[in-house]
């Protein structure tokens, strides 16, 4: 069984300057996402773990994206006891990606695989709600039945530019693949 560092530099190593560009320019609108000014949680973060998910060769490259996107621009903004939940939620929707957005038969443009990133887009944005809030609970509100629905009452306001963020991000990823896809003979993949 092969080391998480050795994967990733088995991965990495896999990776064409062209994937690096398009790897890095990701990471870099991210990042930038997250320090112009934006609605609370407005980011294409998310979108960018559901859509590598999805199209993604390579987990360890897709993973290493999210984390670094996050890392550098949390050095900027700072860094907080909720990290791991906030990162966990993220890396979770490379998984929603894999696993419900990207059919049997790879990521396949129609009805069906529009239905499935909207339910991955969806069902990421209720998981990083409810997973999120409930660290916030655990760590600033009575661990009482009133304090939790306190916690995410207050939330209510935040899950709306979740929701929206990571449908339309989604939208601009998948619509921008499926137009790249659609002149090409066959599915561009990511080796990432």
């Amino acid at each position: 069984m092969k080391s998480i560092s050795s994967q990733i530099r088995h991965a990495r190593s896999s990776v064409s300057p062209s994937q690096i560009a398009l790897i890095t320019a990701a990471i870099g609108i991210a990042v930038v996402s997250r320090l112009l000014p934006h609605p609370p949680n407005f980011t294409p973060l998310a979108a960018i773990g559901l859509f590598a998910g999805a199209i993604s060769l390579r987990p360890a490259v897709a993973i290493a994206t999210v984390l670094l996107a996050m890392l550098v621009s949390d050095a900027f903004l700072g860094f907080h006891s909720l990290m791991p939940v906030v990162y966990g939620c993220l890396l979770v929707n490379l998984m929603i990606g894999s696993r419900l957005v990207r059919g049997s038969e790879g990521l396949q443009f129609g009805a069906a695989s529009c239905g499935r990133i909207v339910a991955g887009s969806l069902l990421g944005s209720v998981l990083f709600f409810l997973a999120t809030n409930f660290a916030v609970f655990v760590t600033s509100y009575p661990t009482t039945g009133t304090g939790l629905l306190a916690c995410y009452t207050a939330a209510i306001p935040f899950f709306q530019y979740t929701v929206t963020g990571d449908l339309a991000y989604s939208a601009v990823l998948f619509g921008a693949y499926a137009l790249c896809t659609a002149r090409s003979a066959s599915p561009v993949y990511v080796n990432a």
